[in-house]
């Protein structure tokens, strides 16, 4: 019969102050957690990793069960909080993935182009060709990929008729309002937009066509005209501080992250969110685009800590940048990274995470529109509103000038792309011209 090893011998691998401390409260231990911290710090020292961040490896080869992986990450919450357990999460999501009932990761993807364009009607498939091999960008064909297919769903289920026409565009306006996401005017053009380019490089007549685009063009003028709900939100933030607000909210999101353990997806969320308020603090980007930006290549470190942001536009395909970042900022992206890493292993984990999206610190990007829903959810506004409250802090800074500086901040690819920031720029600049010739009148009076 083999003989059972006492606590001691189980925590011999383990160091001095750790196990001491264990050693203190054995009358408190979970049942096996002395084997498994044992076992966990002899792979640690095999592996020659730091004892402060060890990697998933070693997490991974010392708890055969998802139930022994969560009375480690206990253990060593408790009696070996300088120990990193931030490599833990992806083992922890790993084994929550085996739970029965959980749908496989691989069922989650987006579907495929071609999964998308079966799905619709045999009229628009055999349209499909002369978009696949129009002059378009290739981002603007998954855009208008996605938008017909949207639009494929409604006429499936028989809220629509397939034949591009006035009526049929009135038809998929009506289904998506009355549908349960409740989707907004602005929204509905961009799709009917997806449709009209498929109808006229598929050879639809062009009288049919306009008959869309007339309600295409309805559909974005009743969203300019309900712009006052935006204004409403833009005026709220500024009433709450602005920037300031922002700084505030994202102080208060890092001290929340601080006190949650490294394995913890809340708190690889809460330094996701922040990265993405701070960075869009700092220049304001398509949500898009931040979704896809890759660390080393669009946003890099150098070996001082300053951090730099480069990156090519999806929709005007025009290289912007925010060239050297705030010092601030560089340090949210280093926690980040970090999440919960003692400091000096900066340089090793920037290595690491080269090539990498830098949100997920792996090889999958987040959906285009989760940046926007991550501040939104923190600030209680969309990213484009941060976009719009630069813009206004520009216009009423020097208003004179800042047409031309919000088109290079924002990204436009010209001055008629940003017409309504450069609309509001001339009437600032106009009363402040005005302000100036009273106070002339005046003295002169």
């Amino acid at each position: 019969m083999t003989r059972r090893k006492t606590i001691e011998e189980h925590l011999a691998p383990v160091p001095a102050s750790i196990r001491r401390d264990m050693l203190e409260n054995r009358d408190s231990l979970a049942p096996g957690a002395a084997a498994v911290i044992g076992r966990f710090f002899a792979i640690v020292k095999q592996r020659h990793e730091p004892i402060e961040a060890p990697g998933e490896e070693s997490f991974r080869a010392a708890a055969a069960s998802e139930s022994t992986l969560a009375t480690l990450l206990r253990a060593l919450d408790r009696h070996a909080p300088d120990v990193s357990t931030a490599a833990a999460r992806q083992v922890r999501a790993e084994w929550y993935a085996r739970r029965p009932g959980k749908t496989p990761a691989h069922a989650q993807h987006t579907p495929s182009e071609e999964s998308l364009i079966a799905s619709w009607p045999t009229s628009w498939q055999a349209m499909y060709p002369s978009l696949r091999r129009s002059r378009i960008k290739a981002s603007s064909r998954e855009r208008y990929v996605a938008s017909i297919s949207r639009c494929a769903q409604i006429v499936n289920s028989g809220g629509a008729d397939e034949r591009l026409t006035f009526y049929t565009a009135y038809c998929l306006g009506e289904a998506f309002r009355a549908g349960e996401s409740n989707v907004r005017p602005v929204t509905i053009a961009n799709y009917l937009e997806g449709l009209i380019a498929l109808g006229r490089l598929g050879g639809v007549d062009a009288e049919s066509l306009d008959g869309m685009r007339y309600m295409r063009e309805a559909l974005r003028h009743e969203a300019q005209s309900g712009d006052k709900l935006k204004v409403a939100r833009i005026s709220d933030l500024m009433k709450k501080g602005g920037f300031e607000y922002i700084a505030e909210v994202i102080g208060d999101l890092l001290l929340e992250a601080d006190l949650l353990p490294d394995h913890s997806a809340r708190k690889e969320l809460l330094l996701q969110t922040v990265a993405c308020c701070a960075v869009d603090m700092n220049k304001p980007a398509r949500t898009g685009d931040m979704s896809r930006w890759s660390i080393g290549s669009d946003l890099w470190r150098e070996k001082d800590g300053t951090w730099h942001l480069v990156w090519n536009q999806g929709k005007t395909g025009r290289t912007t940048e925010a060239g050297e970042l705030w010092p601030e900022i560089g340090e949210i992206l280093d926690e980040l990274i970090l999440c919960g890493r003692p400091n000096r292993f900066i340089h090793m984990r920037y290595r690491e995470v080269v090539g990498k999206n830098w949100l997920t610190l792996s090889d999958v990007a987040r959906p285009a529109n989760w940046p926007s829903e991550r501040i939104k959810a923190a600030l209680g506004v969309p990213s484009h509103d941060l976009r719009t409250l630069a813009a206004d802090y520009m216009r009423r800074h020097d208003p004179e000038n800042a047409a031309r500086v919000i088109s290079t901040h924002l990204g436009h690819g010209t001055l008629e792309a940003g017409d309504e920031y450069s609309t509001e720029c001339e009437s600032e600049a106009a009363v402040r011209a005005w302000q100036k010739d009273r106070q002339k009148i005046a003295q002169a009076v």
